[in-house]
């Protein structure tokens, strides 16, 4: 691999680094009492996310008789809504607990392992405290809600259900919308807080990408007979389950516009097979795809113990043949039982199967079905949209009986 030239930042402890402990607004959590170093008491930053997001929607809704009734979409009815504020919302936030927990200690096995060794040690630190400063700077997040009130609100965002019904948030006239007070707490408070949690998660997979990228750089002692079948990087496969919730945030997404588009639009669940399917390789990739700067790495290390090890084993089979089979053969009455030479060829020859099941790929089948998993699973209820309820009935009875 080729070596980087060491960069003179400070250093940073591999087992304490994390993606999400950083930035302006969790060091404001922080001194809010409602963070703490290991991003415990996620609970709480929920209730006061939605108690700012929801709360507020359902109390004007009641008061200016939208909540139940009032409309053709009445909040209560809309899916979208409940589902990206009650549950997205705080979906996001339980995200980065698990991310915490998992992350802080990952990086310290590229040092225990000796995967990183003399002077990329160094070098090592030195990325992680320059990705540690991309974390803890203040501009990305001020850019983040400069456009979710600009671009993100004005622009990207329209209600899942574009129709010309009157709904909770207002009602479409010509192609304009009339926002009610609940509409306008909605694009003022409600939508931007979303999109700015969401963004900065985005940004958080960008600065993943680049630490990837860094690292795969250094020159990785990597060892062909890992039994993680990954030269000792699978530990990295493990961490990018721990991205599980995050989609399920993304899946809880996608299954309230769908939803929506059900039940007031008259779609259908297979209307939107294409789209799902876009969503989970693309979702999915964002998390994994990093991985995949390890591959060289993981082709060298495992092309040069194929070679190294097919040299040894020559040699042993060679020494074996002249032992036991050649001239040296020992006499016929001279027992095999209880000689070391015939196990330890079978122990080669297990070696050599082991390294010839190496992986280009640091993260394996289960990782990439346990993220769609997670993100296919909010979406699975809406199967019951397929059937009426006399059929999901005979269907029920038929399984039971």
């Amino acid at each position: 691999m080729t070596r980087t030239d060491a960069p003179t930042l400070p250093t940073a402890p591999a087992s304490g680094f994390s993606l999400v402990d950083a930035g302006p607004l969790f060091r404001l959590l922080q001194r809010l009492g409602l963070a703490g170093g290991e991003l415990e008491g996620w609970g709480r930053r929920g209730a006061w996310v939605v108690g700012l997001a929801w709360v507020p929607l359902a109390l004007i809704s009641l008061l200016e008789g939208r909540l139940w009734d009032g409309c053709e979409v009445p909040l209560l009815r809309d899916i979208d809504a409940h589902t990206r504020f009650l549950l997205a919302l705080p979906m996001l936030l339980a995200a980065e607990r698990l991310v915490q927990m998992r992350m802080r200690p990952a990086f310290a096995k590229f040092i225990d392992r000796g995967i990183i060794v003399g002077e990329d040690v160094a070098r090592f630190q030195a990325i992680l405290a320059s990705t540690r400063r991309w974390l803890d700077a203040w501009w990305p997040e001020l850019l983040i809600l400069v456009f979710v009130y600009t671009l993100g609100v004005g622009g990207l965002w329209d209600p899942a259900i574009d129709t010309d019904l009157s709904a909770w948030y207002g009602v479409r006239r010509g192609g304009e919308m009339e926002a009610s007070l609940a509409g306008h707490w909605l694009n003022l408070v409600s939508v931007p807080m979303f999109q700015f949690f969401l963004l900065r998660w985005y940004y958080r997979l960008l600065v993943w990408w680049a630490l990837m990228w860094r690292l795969s750089r250094l020159d990785l002692q990597l060892q062909p007979l890992h039994p993680d079948h990954a030269g000792g990087l699978g530990f990295l496969s493990q961490l990018s389950r721990a991205f599980a919730p995050l989609l399920v945030a993304q899946g809880i997404l996608s299954a309230g516009w769908i939803a929506d588009q059900i039940f007031f639009s008259g779609a259908g669940l297979l209307d939107f097979k294409l789209e799902l399917a876009a969503v989970v390789v693309v979702t999915v990739a964002t998390v994994v795809a990093p991985l995949l700067m390890f591959s060289p790495a993981l082709a060298e290390a495992r092309q040069r113990g194929l070679g190294a090890y097919g040299n040894l084993s020559m040699r042993y089979a060679a020494e074996f043949n002249q032992r036991w089979l050649g001239a040296g053969a020992p006499p016929p009455g001279e027992p095999l039982l209880g000689t070391g030479d015939i196990q330890s060829l079978a122990d080669l020859g297990n070696a050599y199967a082991n390294l010839k099941q190496m992986r280009m790929v640091v993260f394996d089948r289960s990782a990439l079905t346990a993220l769609a998993i997670a993100l296919l699973l909010p979406v699975t209820p809406l199967v019951l949209t397929m059937f009426s309820v006399d059929e999901l009935m005979n269907k029920l009875v038929s399984i039971l009986l």
